[in-house]
């Protein structure tokens, strides 16, 4: 079942009520904030407040993308609030918007902290318009991603210093996990910038003194974007270092090998000359043939590893 909250001014007083007061309130700046909306709801809505049919099916229609789309008498903003609640992905929140010159409509499945705190001081935004309770929504929201952003960065510079030390398939797992995370971060901040610039080069429903406040988000976005951007290169140039380290590990690995295989042909060749066991070998007599050539084979075994320590190939 909706959750329907109306405030609205009258006569400068703050008035709150329900669905059944939105025809007193609708001629009014007013605020209309609904929770898990359904389709009753919002036609009945539509009975006061020009909402499109198109825009009402996006609202029932869970998750959209950032967009906005202009009416004649209203316009309607998708807007996803980004999270990262168990650290391994991005989960966005939707909040669609309805703005007209004296309406507000907020509709959402989940609480959002950023609409709480709105509605907590509410009476002084719609005082100056409902585009200023707008604005202060999206503020709060734009502000909330840099703290995700900022986490994202930490995890990716552990991983990175990590990487350096011991490049495991845990931290790679978890490099894998943060560039997810700045990919669907992106696919959010980018269709956000543009609804927002959108938003505020509309004259008839921003008033001209609220275009540089809704800019000013704007501004806050584009430095989201930009650090978006640049942890995404890190995130690459930290899979460079996972790469370069696995592939020097196994050149060294192969290098070991390489030595200890040397070491073992002149052995090896020794060893098969003396299995042949020909009958006039003169070391076949000989008291100390054996220990001899296993004498000989130490003193080569030495001979190489020094060699192969003074041309630092081992």
């Amino acid at each position: 079942m909706a959750e329907v909250l109306i405030r609205w001014l009258c006569d400068g007083k703050l008035e709150t009520g329900g669905l059944d007061d939105l025809a007193g309130a609708c001629h009014q700046p007013v605020w209309v904030d609904v929770l898990d909306a359904d389709e009753a709801t919002l036609n009945a809505i539509a009975g006061f407040l020009p909402l499109h049919p198109l825009a009402i099916e996006d609202c029932l229609h869970f998750p959209q993308r950032p967009k906005l789309d202009v009416y004649e008498d209203s316009t309607f903003l998708i807007w996803m609030l980004p999270s990262l609640p168990d650290g391994t992905g991005i989960v966005s929140t939707e909040l669609d918007v309805f703005l007209g010159r004296e309406h507000l409509i907020t509709v959402h499945r989940d609480r959002l902290v950023p609409v709480d705190k709105v509605g907590a001081h509410v009476q002084e935004y719609l005082e100056r318009g409902v585009e200023w309770t707008l604005h202060s929504i999206l503020d709060l929201m734009v502000d909330s991603m840099f703290p995700l952003v900022d986490s994202l960065a930490d995890d990716l510079e552990e991983i990175e210093d990590l990487m350096l030390v011991d490049a495991g398939s845990e931290q790679l797992e978890r490099l894998y996990g943060a560039k997810r995370a700045l990919v669907q971060l992106h696919k959010v901040v980018g269709p956000e910038r543009d609804a927002l610039r959108g938003l505020a080069r509309l004259e008839a429903f921003v008033a001209p003194d609220a275009y540089m406040y809704f800019q000013d988000i704007g501004d806050h976005l584009a430095r989201v974007a930009d650090s978006v951007d640049t942890y995404r290169e890190v995130a690459s140039g930290t899979m460079d270092i996972y790469l370069s380290s696995v592939s020097n590990r196994m050149n060294l690995i192969m290098k070991q090998l390489t030595v200890i295989a040397t070491i073992f042909m002149p052995l090896t060749l020794i060893s098969g000359i003396y299995g042949m066991n020909f009958r006039y070998m003169p070391e076949l007599e000989w008291r100390f043939g054996y220990f001899g050539v296993l004498g000989g084979m130490l003193a080569i075994v030495l001979w190489m590893l020094w060699f192969f320590k003074r041309r630092k190939w081992w």
